[in-house]
């Protein structure tokens, strides 16, 4: 079995455990590939480094428009523009 390497993107991150939990339900339902970088050990550094959603990369666009609609009220630095990251500020 050859393994595959598969590109993912940052598309939005939060310290909110309660958005994570409403983000993987709705990426889930989407079928959107993804994973939360530091969902499992954010907790125990007093949330001193956000929880990024990474998506796969063929799956990103979807995944911001999805996301756009909602109302996250919680999430520390939003949807990702893949403009915006690659500017400086």
């Amino acid at each position: 079995m050859n393994a595959a390497f598969t590109d993912f993107e940052q598309v939005l991150e939060t310290h909110n455990t309660s958005d994570i939990a409403f983000i993987k339900s709705i990426l889930h339902a989407s079928e959107i590939t993804y994973f939360i970088q530091g969902e499992h050990v954010a907790h125990f550094i007093y949330h001193a480094v956000p929880m990024r959603i990474m998506v796969k990369k063929e799956q990103a666009a979807e995944a911001r428009d999805i996301l756009k609609e909602m109302e996250l009220c919680f999430t520390t630095y939003g949807i990702k523009n893949k403009k915006e990251s690659n500017t400086t500020e």
